[in-house]
């Protein structure tokens, strides 16, 4: 009996790289289960430089997944990045999916292509932020000029995935996109079934950090770009909240992503060193005990396509104070305590200490967070995200 060919799908294994970013962690968490629930693929994912030695062990046990390291052109990359990442998307990558004969393309997230004849293009478009929001559209010349050519190529793709609702319908409203080949597929939490840690790993946690155990503290994670708000959520924290409270803020990752505005937060070192942490890198072990121990995950976020950290601190038990966003919403329902961003800081802050002061109102949070766990559970999967991507892939190549 002859052996049927696998079907191959060539991916931008762009963000594979950059686990660190919501879009690393999309793809790590989908492509492993895509490659688990369809034996009958072949996943081909070139990637610029190698695998940090985690996500290596983390995918690598599926034999239908098979990375080619594809570096940047070296002289590009001297003149910019911009010039080499446009490069590496158009020509590089073009040339590795017809030499490799691919069925299918993914991109996921809105880059430059060239097409293949008769190979289908799907890509993943996470929100419409590049192309609507001002604080991105005034980057510079080469950066606009990206950003319109990612939004045409995403209007003459076969098929797009998005992870909200809330996307989809800023993505229609650009216009020029068939709502027939747009997708809603959420994302998931990677820390559904995460494992208890011992009260000793804990305290070594804390400790390193300089918190005890009985310390309450707001978290926040997240990226630290301008639509994050993390300087108003620092303000807030250091003008309202500090003063009249014993609650300290742990500012989670931020220095792994080199991000400039992560070292232009304004603090008098002196004064705050003690009650505001920046951790700097976390495992994810040390993420899952920092979600656990926190009195509340805290953000003031402007803008998201679904906003990842919510989801997990969620579905970690960790209650979650955040800005009202449509999109918060669709994701979350009523169970976090939504803060009005037209409000001044101090009635943001007293909403807080409300809840701070409030033994009662507290527990009731808590117990709807946890009722949250139970019953969204199914809603939010990779494995259902994978599986739900996996049947369009048929039906396209079909």
């Amino acid at each position: 009996m002859a052996k049927v060919r696998k079907l191959k799908i060539g991916v931008n294994g762009w963000f594979f790289t950059k686990q660190f970013t919501g879009i690393g962690r999309y793809c790590i968490n989908t492509f492993s289960e895509l490659a688990r629930f369809y034996p009958e693929f072949d996943f081909l994912i070139a990637i610029p430089e190698r695998l940090d030695e985690d996500v290596d062990k983390s995918l690598r046990y599926q034999d239908n997944l098979h990375f080619e390291l594809l570096p940047e052109n070296s002289f590009l990359k001297k003149l910019g990045a911009g010039f080499s990442k446009s490069h590496w998307e158009r020509k590089i990558l073009h040339k590795f999916f017809r030499e490799n004969c691919v069925d299918l393309v993914h991109l996921p997230y809105p880059s430059l292509y060239k097409k293949l004849e008769k190979v289908p293009i799907t890509v993943t478009v996470h929100d419409t932020i590049p192309w609507t929001d001002t604080q991105y559209l005034h980057r510079g010349l080469l950066s606009g000029i990206y950003n319109n050519c990612t939004l045409k190529k995403c209007r003459q793709a076969d098929f797009l995935f998005t992870v909200s609702e809330n996307s989809k319908k800023e993505i229609l409203a650009l216009g020029g996109f068939n709502k027939e080949k747009l997708a809603v597929i959420y994302n998931a939490s990677e820390f559904d079934e995460a494992p208890e840690f011992s009260e000793n790993d804990i305290s070594k946690l804390l400790e390193r950090l300089g918190l005890q155990p009985e310390d309450n503290f707001l978290f926040y994670m997240g990226g630290y770009d301008q639509r994050k708000n993390v300087q108003r959520l620092v303000d807030l924290y250091t003008d309202e909240i500090a003063p009249l409270s014993d609650l300290k803020l742990v500012l989670g990752g931020g220095s792994v992503l080199n991000n400039n505005l992560f070292r232009e937060i304004v603090m008098d070192q002196e004064k705050w060193e003690k009650i505001i942490i920046r951790t700097g890198f976390l495992t994810n072990s040390e993420l899952i005990m920092l979600y656990r121990q926190a009195w509340a995950y805290f953000s003031l976020t402007t803008r998201e396509g679904f906003n990842l950290p919510l989801l997990e601190s969620l579905m970690l038990g960790c209650p979650a104070l955040i800005s009202e966003l449509a999109v918060h919403r669709e994701v979350a329902g009523d169970t976090p305590v939504f803060l009005d961003m037209k409000a001044d800081n101090s009635q943001i802050a007293e909403t807080v200490l409300n809840l701070y002061n409030s033994f009662d109102s507290y527990q009731k949070l808590k117990r709807r967070t946890a009722d949250f766990k139970r019953q969204n559970r199914d809603k939010y999967s990779w494995s259902r995200s994978a599986r739900q991507i996996g049947e369009i892939y048929l039906n396209l190549i079909k």
